[in-house]
């Protein structure tokens, strides 16, 4: 069996790198411009965004062994319940806390 000529690892007409340029136009359609003494109309306001759906920031938590187990072990029984929405019941419940409690809570831990 014959083998076929390797695919070229170039695109034709393509710039090279450092040649490339801006496009020259658009290619959305041009949209006509309202006279300037109209009043343009408000934007809609965004709309609130479900907290699946919003921007989030990852971080990572590392537990011991035993507090691990613990939440897993929960999160399984029946009660499909993800790591995630228990990390973040436990930060909202922290948050709800006084000052003075937290400090006394991360004490706790620290020990």
């Amino acid at each position: 069996m014959k083998k076929s000529a390797p695919a070229p690892l170039v695109i034709p007409d393509a710039p090279k790198k450092g040649e490339a340029a801006p496009a020259v136009r658009s290619f959305e359609p041009e949209r006509a411009q309202p006279p300037a003494d109209q009043k343009q109309p408000e934007p809609p306001a965004p709309s609130r965004l479900s907290s699946r759906v919003q921007a989030t920031i990852a971080v990572t938590v590392r537990l011991d062994e035993t507090r691990y187990e613990r939440m897993k072990r929960w999160g399984t029984t029946d009660r499909r319940v993800t790591n995630q929405e228990i990390i973040v019941a436990a930060l909202d419940r922290f948050f709800a806390l006084s000052d003075e409690e937290r400090e006394e809570s991360i004490a706790g831990v620290r020990r």
